[in-house]
């Protein structure tokens, strides 16, 4: 494992052991599955998933799922594989924040309701919609059976206890697959390397790594316009994200499974100092 940090010099003497919590992994989150938008995408880019025997956990919008016999039929057909893992995306992808706890709640509940009632499998994640929470959402969440939440860091900072016993895991989006572009006009897919940079920083800083993944990265567009046609450039990006994840030892899991792969590590580090008198730190 290479731990790479920006200290000042001096902070960390030139050889050293450090013990750190990690799970040497990476939990990929699918957000927005719902009927009938994007519906061939969602399928491809879960099929990804699927023949590569990955973990990906899907969040679904509680109240614009049911009706769409390709996406519930997929769903459905994988509810017994630990591969798939089904998360509360909320009724209406409604900012949980702007509701008081007791509306929380319900809303959490009426989702995960009729996930429940379709799927016969009830949420234990919440992936918040907008990714925005609030201290009431993690009562609310508790209130549900809920166990583990995934904002992102600016709305639900650190720092994560991933070690032992805890009443709710909070898991946030550390890496984006893309997002829209500075002016609001287009939406972008990032390119492997960059993500997997992201990726690494992410397990260095935090001992786990949670991608979002949405629709929309995947989807032939122009501008803001999409089409439900899987880009076959997009997905590839996410192919050789995939190889490269694995290549490097790094697991690919589902959210609950980062908890259940974490352990605390000895290792050896070594300081070294750039040219700007930052320090690069190398486990050996």
């Amino acid at each position: 494992m290479v731990i790479l940090l920006a200290l000042p010099w001096g902070t960390v003497p030139n050889s050293t052991y450090v013990k750190i919590h990690s799970c040497n992994c990476v939990a990929f989150r699918l957000d927005d599955i719902q009927d009938y938008f994007l519906n061939q995408v969602q399928l491809g880019v879960m099929e990804v998933f699927d023949k590569r025997n990955a973990g990906l956990t899907v969040g679904i919008i509680g109240n614009y799922f049911g009706e769409d016999p390709t996406i519930v039929h997929y769903v459905k057909s994988r509810i017994d594989d630990p591969r798939l893992e089904v998360a509360n995306h909320g009724w209406n992808h409604e900012n949980l924040s702007e509701f008081s706890k007791e509306e929380q709640s319900t809303l959490i509940q009426r989702s995960n309701e009729k996930i429940t009632q379709i799927l016969e499998s009830r949420p234990a994640i919440l992936i918040a919609p907008y990714n925005i929470v609030n201290t009431d959402t993690f009562s609310a969440a508790k209130q549900n059976g809920i166990r583990y939440i995934s904002a992102n860091v600016t709305y639900d900072p650190p720092p994560y206890d991933i070690r032992g016993s805890q009443s709710l895991y909070r898991l946030p989006e550390t890496v984006l697959m893309g997002d829209l572009n500075a002016d609001n006009t287009s939406w972008i897919t990032f390119d492997h390397q960059k993500v997997f940079s992201e990726v690494e920083h992410s397990l260095n800083q935090f001992g786990f790594a949670v991608v979002t993944l949405h629709p929309q990265d995947f989807a032939v567009r122009q501008m803001l316009q999409y089409q439900n046609i899987v880009d076959n450039n997009h997905i590839g990006e996410l192919e050789m994200l995939l190889d490269k994840i694995e290549d490097r030892g790094i697991k690919i899991v589902t959210i609950d499974e980062i908890i259940r792969h974490t352990s605390e590590l000895e290792v050896q580090v070594r300081s070294l100092q750039d040219r700007k008198g930052n320090v690069e730190e190398e486990s050996s």
